[in-house]
């Protein structure tokens, strides 16, 4: 278990290996504090909040989290974009608008399914699997990076190519935001949305099924996959991917209740 919930205190705590993640109340923040000490050696690397004592930026798992007027707001590491950059050796003056083209958009060349040289396969897999990292928090690069990892096996000349454009993709877009801002209303329940793109990979005929998953306007979660089984209709992708919406916010609806927040589910 790595999310737990202190009902009496009103205490939501994240684990992730040694690093204590703590939701709560000034006062009760100082009781956990206090009774951790007692029988582990910690260390304090600060509190978030509003008050005139409290951090206004802290680092937690290297991504910057920071407090203002209009909420909560994180952005994922950017030197994992920085680093993607580098290693494919794409210049300042190389970015394009979109991180990925559709399949019948992308112009064939002569040799694109053969197997790219041996002395790109490392390179390609260490870029890609640190762009699956970053795609965690990052909902513009999930289609793109997905689409990558399908050929992390035997990567072709056409998939260095869609790399290669991944990468210009995040020149100048090194840094992505988060935001998390105050909501009027208590939200109730999470919006599902979903949308499948029918046979969108022309090699294998499989759809792909994506959406996000809201707290009212906060993103929560977002995913994008590629069907196990091929559609034969539009409406069949369609009902996949409500499957998969529906799956997705399950599993997040149960690490809500983990954490004391019963909330109900709309799929759309």
């Amino acid at each position: 278990p790595c999310v737990f919930y202190h009902e009496k205190r009103n205490l939501r705590v994240v684990v992730h290996g040694d690093d204590f993640t703590i939701l709560g109340l000034a006062t009760d923040l100082d009781w956990f504090k206090e009774r951790i000490t007692d029988k582990y050696e910690i260390k304090h690397r600060g509190r978030l909040g509003p008050g005139d004592s409290d951090d206004k930026q802290i680092r937690i798992l290297n991504r910057v989290v920071w407090w203002n007027h209009e909420g909560i707001h994180y952005e994922p590491d950017q030197r994992h974009a920085e680093i993607m950059v580098k290693m494919m050796g794409v210049g300042d003056k190389s970015s394009v608008v979109t991180p990925g083209v559709k399949p019948c958009d992308d112009e064939e060349e002569e040799g694109d399914d053969e197997q790219i040289e041996e002395g790109r396969v490392t390179r390609y897999r260490a870029v890609v699997a640190r762009g699956n990292y970053l795609s965690q928090d990052r909902l513009d690069i999930k289609y793109a990076i997905k689409e990558l990892c399908r050929w992390m096996g035997k990567p072709r000349n056409k998939d260095w190519r869609k790399l290669i454009r991944l990468t210009k993709y995040l020149v100048g877009r090194e840094r992505y935001m988060n935001d998390g801002k105050y909501q009027d209303e208590v939200v109730g329940k999470l919006d599902v949305w979903t949308d499948t793109d029918y046979a969108g990979c022309s090699g294998t005929r499989k759809s792909t099924s994506g959406g996000p998953i809201m707290l009212g306007t906060h993103l929560i979660r977002g995913w994008s996959a590629t069907q196990r089984v091929i559609a034969f209709s539009s409406d069949e992708a369609e009902y996949y991917g409500v499957v998969r919406g529906a799956a997705e916010a399950m599993g997040m609806q149960s690490i809500l209740k983990d954490m004391g927040v019963s909330l109900r589910i709309r799929l759309k």
